[in-house]
């Protein structure tokens, strides 16, 4: 669509004392629909064109003050346009230059390490639509909206496949809560979960998505698929001392192998905060429920978690699995999970697969099982049933 000429072209600023690589950026960002301007210098650089910047592309090492220095300069200007670091240091530096800018609370939209390829610039500035500038924040449902859905029942479960890496063949799926409004549009947790936390909510929340996982893995199982059921499950839900039994009742209700429905562990970090937790985890894993370790290699999901959880199954966070085509320090950080896992006999599922060469690389580095839009995003009961179910039916 031609963009209409009244409408100025958003900005990027480049800020690069390197002239040909400037004028590099400026052409790259013009080819993609920016008006690029370039800035030897930070010092030279008017506050106002930050702030309006649809994009900055800042270089970590300049003359008259450093980058990170200047990033803490910007977070104090209050600029939120999306912010591209570009340097020829480390990967190890940039990565740290890039979370000591999200910690002062920018915008950090990636790293494009000197010298960078045409495929990896347009995969960083993907992100940054020249249309919608801002990072958006999902706005928080009250929680009288999510106590009145879950009491209407207009809670629903999604599900994500998961995929065995060897023969790409469905072994389960995971049950990822979505809230329906009133009005029916679709929310997703990021905004509803917190409120549901903070009114207390999160045990009843999570036995509904238990009751509505086991009743769509006993319709699966009776056409024929032999499959697993994953269901998340937080720390504070593991509190109550009663839930080993409430879940067994469960079990002989939908008439399911223990060994088919996994919970999640999630909030791992916060188990020590619950004196019960430890308790609840152990009967769980004396009456043979399966149980899994997620987000692997984030906050306090760690080396601790797999020493004091019985967990049958690791699962490495996304934000590991998503770099290991293009970040060497990912793809070490993932084999070296994937070996540990394999060790210490658990099974070992990468999330946030996005595409055949990660699925290949993981194969490769012995991977057990996957999960991402590169199989498939999260659908509705119905739609996995069209999709991969009612084949299996006789």
């Amino acid at each position: 669509m031609r963009r209409p000429r009244h409408l100025p072209k958003p900005g990027a600023v480049v800020i690069d004392d390197m002239t040909e690589m400037a004028q590099f950026l400026c052409d790259l960002c013009a080819a993609h629909g920016f008006e690029a301007r370039a800035f030897a210098s930070v010092r030279n650089v008017d506050p106002t064109i930050l702030r309006d910047a649809g994009v900055i592309l800042l270089d970590l090492n300049l003359p008259d003050m450093d980058g990170v220095e200047f990033m803490r300069a910007l977070a104090g200007a209050q600029v939120d346009a999306p912010v591209i670091l570009v340097s020829g240091f480390d990967a190890c530096t940039l990565e740290a230059a890039a979370n000591a800018g999200r910690e002062a609370g920018l915008n950090i939209q990636g790293i494009l390490r000197k010298p960078f390829s045409l495929p990896q610039f347009e995969r960083v500035l993907a992100g940054v639509s020249p249309n919608q500038m801002a990072p958006i924040t999902p706005d928080l449902l009250d929680a009288d909206l999510v106590a009145e859905a879950m009491e209407q029942n207009r809670i629903e479960p999604y599900f994500q496949p998961k995929i065995d890496l060897h023969d790409f063949e469905i072994v389960g799926f995971e049950a990822l809560a979505r809230l329906r409004l009133a009005s029916g549009e679709l929310v997703l947790p990021d905004r509803f979960l917190d409120s549901a936390a903070e009114a207390g909510l999160m045990n009843a929340l999570t036995d509904r998505m238990l009751v509505l996982a086991l009743d769509a893995w006993r319709d699966w199982n009776s056409k024929g698929l032999d499959c697993t059921v994953s269901v998340n499950v937080p720390a504070s839900r593991l509190q109550d001392v009663r839930f080993p039994d409430r879940l067994e009742e469960l079990y002989d209700l939908w008439g399911i192998d223990r060994s088919k429905l996994i919970l999640e562990l999630t909030e791992t970090e916060t188990l020590d905060h619950y004196s019960n937790a430890m308790d609840t985890i152990t009967r769980l894993s004396m009456k043979r429920v399966s149980l899994a370790i997620d987000d692997f290699g984030t906050g306090f999901s760690s080396l601790m978690q797999l020493k004091h959880l019985p967990c049958k199954e690791l699962k490495i966070d996304r934000s590991f699995t998503e770099g290991i085509d293009r970040d060497a320090q990912c793809e070490v950080i993932v084999r070296k999970c994937i070996e540990l896992g394999g060790e210490l006999g658990l099974t070992v599922t990468a999330e946030g697969i996005e595409n055949q060469q990660q699925a290949d690389m993981l194969r490769l580095m012995g991977c057990d099982l996957g999960q991402g839009f590169f199989f498939s995003r999260p659908e509705n009961r119905a739609d996995i049933n069209s999709s991969y179910i009612d084949g299996f039916a006789a």
